[in-house]
Protein backbone atom coordinates (compact mmCIF):
# COMPACT_ATOMS: atom_id res chain seq x y z
CA UNK A 1 0.00 0.00 0.00
CA UNK A 2 1.23 3.48 -0.73
CA UNK A 3 0.30 7.08 -1.25
CA UNK A 4 1.27 10.20 -2.94
CA UNK A 5 2.53 13.28 -1.73
CA UNK A 6 2.73 15.93 -3.94
CA UNK A 7 4.82 19.21 -2.46
CA UNK A 8 4.30 22.68 -3.72
CA UNK A 9 5.93 26.10 -3.83
CA UNK A 10 8.98 26.25 -2.09
CA UNK A 11 8.17 23.11 -0.23
CA UNK A 12 8.95 21.13 -3.82
CA UNK A 13 12.53 22.52 -3.83
CA UNK A 14 13.04 21.37 0.15
CA UNK A 15 12.35 17.88 -1.06
CA UNK A 16 14.34 18.09 -5.13
CA UNK A 17 11.19 16.45 -5.83
CA UNK A 18 7.51 17.48 -6.21
CA UNK A 19 6.04 13.68 -6.27
CA UNK A 20 6.57 11.41 -3.55
CA UNK A 21 5.91 7.82 -3.04
CA UNK A 22 5.29 6.99 0.40
CA UNK A 23 4.86 3.08 1.65
CA UNK A 24 1.96 2.85 4.27
CA UNK A 25 0.24 0.21 6.22
CA UNK A 26 -3.45 -0.17 7.12
CA UNK A 27 -4.45 2.61 9.38
CA UNK A 28 -2.09 4.99 8.99
CA UNK A 29 -2.46 8.20 9.58
CA UNK A 30 -1.43 12.04 8.45
CA UNK A 31 0.71 12.43 11.17
CA UNK A 32 2.20 8.52 10.96
CA UNK A 33 2.89 9.73 7.42
CA UNK A 34 4.75 12.55 8.39
CA UNK A 35 7.37 10.80 10.33
CA UNK A 36 7.75 8.55 7.48
CA UNK A 37 7.99 11.66 5.40
CA UNK A 38 10.64 13.51 7.73
CA UNK A 39 13.02 10.36 7.50
CA UNK A 40 13.62 11.01 4.02
CA UNK A 41 13.23 14.75 3.74
CA UNK A 42 13.14 16.31 7.13
CA UNK A 43 13.47 19.93 6.08
CA UNK A 44 10.09 19.30 4.61
CA UNK A 45 8.30 18.36 7.39
CA UNK A 46 10.48 21.01 9.63
CA UNK A 47 8.54 23.75 7.40
CA UNK A 48 5.56 22.31 8.18
CA UNK A 49 4.83 21.32 11.93
CA UNK A 50 5.27 23.46 14.90
CA UNK A 51 8.57 22.35 16.86
CA UNK A 52 6.99 22.89 19.79
CA UNK A 53 3.52 21.00 19.43
CA UNK A 54 4.51 19.08 16.73
CA UNK A 55 1.03 20.54 15.01
CA UNK A 56 0.58 21.45 11.36
CA UNK A 57 1.64 25.04 11.35
CA UNK A 58 -1.95 26.72 10.21
CA UNK A 59 -1.41 28.49 7.19
CA UNK A 60 -0.32 25.42 5.57
CA UNK A 61 -2.45 23.49 3.93
CA UNK A 62 -2.63 19.32 3.73
CA UNK A 63 -5.26 18.32 0.80
CA UNK A 64 -6.11 14.58 0.88
CA UNK A 65 -7.88 13.43 -2.35
CA UNK A 66 -8.74 16.84 -2.31
CA UNK A 67 -10.32 17.74 0.67
CA UNK A 68 -8.53 19.69 3.76
CA UNK A 69 -7.35 17.20 6.40
CA UNK A 70 -8.73 20.29 8.86
CA UNK A 71 -12.12 19.51 7.76
CA UNK A 72 -11.65 15.82 8.02
CA UNK A 73 -9.70 14.79 11.70
CA UNK A 74 -6.69 16.99 11.10
CA UNK A 75 -3.85 15.06 11.65
CA UNK A 76 -5.11 11.78 12.72
CA UNK A 77 -6.97 11.20 9.37
CA UNK A 78 -6.85 7.83 8.13
CA UNK A 79 -4.89 7.07 4.87
CA UNK A 80 -5.67 4.12 2.45
CA UNK A 81 -4.04 2.82 -0.56
CA UNK A 82 -3.91 5.01 -3.45
CA UNK A 83 -4.83 8.48 -1.61
CA UNK A 84 -3.02 11.75 -2.52
CA UNK A 85 -1.92 14.01 -0.22
CA UNK A 86 -1.17 17.67 -1.64
CA UNK A 87 0.89 20.00 1.12
CA UNK A 88 0.86 23.40 0.11
CA UNK A 89 2.71 26.26 1.37
CA UNK A 90 1.36 29.97 2.42
CA UNK A 91 0.56 31.93 -0.81
CA UNK A 92 1.99 35.04 -0.92
CA UNK A 93 -0.06 38.42 -1.17
CA UNK A 94 1.07 40.97 -3.97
Amino acid sequence: MEVVVKLHGDLREKAGTGTIKVPIDEDETVDTLLMKLSRRHPKVVEAILDPTTGELLEYFDILLNGRRIQQIRGIHTKLKHKDEIAISPPVADG
